[in-house]
């Protein structure tokens, strides 16, 4: 049985396609999961600062309130 020289330069170059494919995929696959985790922790952050600024924001409403009613008197 002749295998023709063509032949293997075919099954080589898909390999070699198949291999690359698969490389880049894992690389993809690691730099999504990275980014997962990044945007994870911005929004924890950012769900702290939220809850922070809501209390800021009502002792300034509160003081807001205080000012107003004695200008009213």
């Amino acid at each position: 049985m002749l295998i023709d020289t063509a032949v293997i330069a075919v099954i080589v170059t898909i390999l070699l396609i198949i291999i690359t494919v698969a490389f880049g995929y894992g690389i993809l696959t690691q730099r999504v999961k990275q980014n997962r985790e990044l945007i994870e922790a911005i929004r924890c952050e950012f769900k702290t600062y939220q809850i922070n600024n809501r209390s800021d924001h009502t002792m300034i409403f509160n003081k807001l309130d205080k000012i107003l009613e004695n200008g009213k008197h």
